[in-house]
């Protein structure tokens, strides 16, 4: 089969930035699927770590935190990341927003994320496709709906959870609408019946818009024949004129790597299994979701064995009893766990959860705004899991909720993370390399709130992972330190 001809430096077919932690591990779960090498990272590596510890890697991916920053937050985070994804050369970045478009103009602005893209790489073509079929995430006509769970779909504006969202409550499903209160570029759509008329009428379109002042070109996405569509058509952008800065969800991975499978710039075949014994150890699960799904996950936990330790996060906000709500927390999972049983311990189980409400009222005797609120309970469950972690032989957690997971990785000394094993769709079990020794090597899935089956934690008490393949994956094993970049 012939391969494209594509000149890649250092043979990075795509770098990925991710909005939140746990959608950047399903990028690069979706990535791992289809064969892709992939590895992620903390921080934006320099090439020569790369060539000497992955030489085999294809896409590179950095976890941040963006979906909560303010704006100028972003501007400081995102240049110098997307300047040291310009030196790798590849033909696509990415900037993975989570497939609700959860945003505003104040916190996590996708429009100001687009305009430094813009400005870094000089691109005057900014595609950008948020559909996930496979986890119920439709553009239709430029609006967006999200099932729940597995079951109903609701136009984004009027989702039980999204619509709800203690920092980024969606108010408009027309995203094109939505993304003009973030930013003065210009957008069009490629609609659902552009789509289905194929490949070469779209390609005719793009053509066309180039002619016109209007960068951002939204696609709708209803199924994964119109995913795989669309990323053949930015595919073919980026070998004729890249580089492309894609906006769009995990599930690109998906869609570029079949295509590059198709291409011949995989190998043949892709990680292989390896017999692994079912995991039979105790397992820390850590939840900072108010989701809907994730309360039902909660609620199964409890009825089939877990411990289940209550979290009161309004005391975690107040600096007068965050030290001892920490204590009491750590005391508890560390019994149950030392007995032998799984614990998962939560701040909400579910939307109308009364802490989440008892937690706004605190935030506002305190003047402490959303984002600062969010921030605060994060690292302090971060400290909470590290604490855990260190005094105990656990070596397995799920921290559930995508800002939540951002939070608790910053305390986990985290270096890289590489792929175990899929659980369902987008929330894998990870391999974590780490500067801290206790905790390298540790398998630690992150769990966006609004996804996973109702026994997701059950499937990961029990899952039997993937080890790493050399071969295919361009790693090293578990067990080598990773040194700082």
């Amino acid at each position: 089969m012939g391969r494209d001809k594509v000149d890649v430096a250092g043979n990075i077919l795509l770098a990925f930035y991710g909005d939140d932690f746990s959608g950047t591990t399903a990028t690069a779960e979706a990535l791992f699927t289809t064969g892709t090498p992939t590895v992620v990272f903390s921080e934006p590596p320099d090439l020569v770590l790369l060539s000497h510890h992955f030489p085999r890697v294809l896409a590179v991916g950095v976890a941040g935190l963006a979906r909560t920053m303010s704006v100028e937050e972003l501007s400081r985070t995102l240049r110098p990341a997307f300047r040291k994804f310009a030196t790798y050369h590849s033909p696509i970045i990415l900037y993975k927003v989570c497939s609700t478009f959860d945003s505003s103009e104040n916190a996590g602005s996708i429009g100001k994320a687009i305009e430094i893209g813009r400005e870094i790489f000089s691109s005057n073509f900014i595609p950008m496709l948020p559909g996930a079929p496979r986890l119920g995430r439709y553009t239709v006509f430029g609006h967006h709906f999200a099932a729940l769970g597995r079951g109903e779909v609701f136009r984004l504006d009027r989702h039980p959870s999204m619509s709800t969202h203690p920092v980024t409550p969606m108010r408009e499903a027309d995203l094109r609408l939505h993304l003009s209160r973030q930013t003065s570029l210009r957008s069009t759509l490629i609609s659902i019946l552009d789509l289905n008329r194929g490949e070469a009428h779209v390609n005719q379109l793009l053509r066309d818009l180039k002619r016109e002042d209007t960068p951002i070109v939204l696609f709708d996405c209803l199924e994964e024949r119109h995913l795989r569509l669309v990323c053949q058509v930015v595919w073919k952008a980026a070998r004729e004129g890249g580089p492309v800065f894609f906006v769009g969800s995990q599930e690109l991975g998906y869609g570029l790597g079949e295509i590059w499978k198709t291409a011949g710039l995989l190998a043949e075949e892709g990680p292989a299994e390896q017999p692994a014994p079912i995991h039979e150890q105790p397992i820390l699960v850590l939840s900072g979701s108010c989701a809907t799904v994730t309360g039902g996950q909660i609620r199964w936990a409890r009825e089939n064995g877990f411990a289940e330790i209550v979290i009161h996060p309004e005391a975690l906000l107040d600096p007068a009893t965050r030290r001892t709500e920490q204590t009491r927390i750590s005391e508890n999972c560390l019994n149950e766990l030392g007995r032998g049983r799984s614990v998962v311990a939560h701040t909400a189980a579910g939307p109308e959860d009364e802490r989440i409400l008892g937690t706004r009222e605190k935030a506002a005797r305190l003047s402490i705004s959303a984002n600062d609120t969010n921030r605060i309970i994060g690292d302090a469950l971060g400290e909470i899991a590290r604490g855990i972690l260190e005094h105990c032989a656990v070596r397995r957690m799920v921290v559930s909720g995508g800002d939540t997971a951002g939070r608790v990785q910053k305390h986990l000394d985290l270096l890289a993370l590489q792929i175990a094993r899929p659980i369902g769709i987008a929330a894998p079990i990870c391999y974590l390399y780490s500067s801290n020794r206790t905790l390298n090597g540790m398998e630690v899935a992150f769990k966006g709130g609004q996804i996973g089956n109702i026994d997701y934690f059950g499937q990961v008490r029990t899952a039997a992972v993937r080890g790493f393949s050399e071969e295919a994956l361009g790693s090293f094993p578990q067990t080598r330190e990773l040194p700082a970049s």
